[in-house]
């Protein structure tokens, strides 16, 4: 990760928890080691030489289900990505087998979550929550807890898990998935900053004087500099949407252009007031808006359509109105960012 990017994310981040300490309270020991592997605490056993082992023959003897249990739950994490109606099977049975633990909750809420049950998810997250906070703490489980609190209008809750998040996102599995956390770290920043602004009729379109506009950039500007990915359009063009709202069009021109130019705004449609952009929007107008900024340097008559959707609904009735409106009438007067040239021949640097 950029070192430059830990600085900027610093100031947004004054209460941030080191790696594998607890969200809500001090932690460490096997509490860290079962946050850190995704298993349950009450599979680990106590003594550290054996954590690889699973419960002690005396944990077992005390608790003559833990080894059921410890099977089941391997069985629905192991399940979880591929599988989460048979990943949610297994966790049903383990809660049966030893209930009151926050473990096979968290596995239900991810699975559920998987399976689009967002209110499932956030009521099985609530659960493990309320039984264990460091329940939460494996980087993958508070993606999907971030995801559920996003979509679900918990924003500053979100906006919390996803700062937690950002500094660990290495420990994700693939390229993809930490770009994912930083894009939608940015847009639920975006969302959260224009959110209880703009409501009364002489705050519509009046420029939010938080930082978290900064905030959403910063995120995007790291996930940038990262190594292309599928993301990379998704990168381009929330990092022009946040620009363009920050006020700096001659920038948020310059990364719609990049977008268009790679071929990144073809998949972004609007039609029937509605938008195809991906689900990483924590706004849904938003989706609009991406959609217009996409369509830009495509069909003007597209572009316009989208702004005017989007105006026609909250968004239209909130913080980033008037940049919507600046948009549409630079569309009208046939202002459009156009994509940059590739370097010429000269302008490449020579091999040696």
């Amino acid at each position: 990760m950029n070192p430059g990017f830990l600085l900027v994310a610093a100031a947004f981040l004054p209460a941030l928890p080191a790696a594998g300490t607890s969200l809500g309270a001090p932690g460490g020991g096997l509490g860290a080691a079962a946050a850190a592997s995704g298993r349950p605490r009450e599979c680990l056993s106590g003594s550290r030489r054996a954590l690889a082992r699973g419960p002690s023959l005396w944990e077992a003897a005390r608790e003559p289900n833990l080894a059921r249990y410890c099977d089941l739950m391997a069985r629905a994490q192991t399940e979880l990505a591929a599988q989460p109606e048979a990943a949610k099977a297994a966790a049903v049975e383990a809660d049966r087998a030893l209930a009151g633990r926050a473990s096979p909750q968290v596995v239900l809420a991810r699975a559920e979550l998987a399976l689009g049950s967002l209110d499932a998810a956030a009521a099985a997250f609530a659960r493990a929550r309320a039984i264990d906070p460091r329940s939460v703490e494996d980087p993958g489980t508070m993606h999907d807890l971030a995801r559920v609190l996003a979509r679900t209008g918990k924003r500053d809750e979100a906006l919390a898990v996803y700062r937690a998040l950002v500094p660990r996102v290495d420990l994700l599995g693939t390229p993809d998935r930490r770009i994912s956390v930083l894009i939608e770290a940015a847009q639920v920043s975006m969302a959260a900053e224009a959110a209880g602004t703009g409501t009364a009729p002489a705050d519509v379109g009046k420029k939010p004087t938080g930082g978290r506009l900064d905030e959403a950039a910063a995120y995007l500007r790291e996930a940038r500099s990262r190594p292309a990915t599928q993301l990379a359009g998704d990168v381009l063009l929330s990092l022009a949407l946040v620009l363009d709202r920050v006020g700096d069009r001659e920038q948020a021109d310059a990364a719609l252009a990049e977008a268009q130019r790679s071929g990144f705004t073809d998949r972004y449609r609007s039609g029937a007031g509605k938008a195809s952009a991906p689900s990483c929007c924590a706004a849904p107008e938003d989706a609009l808006a991406l959609a217009a900024l996409a369509a830009e340097g495509r069909d003007r008559v597209e572009a316009q359509k989208a702004w005017e959707a989007f105006l026609a609904g909250p968004g239209g009735k909130g913080a980033w109105a008037g940049a919507a409106r600046a948009r549409l009438d630079g569309l009208k007067k046939g202002v459009v960012a156009k994509p940059a040239a590739p370097p010429t021949s000269a302008a490449r640097p020579k091999k040696r």
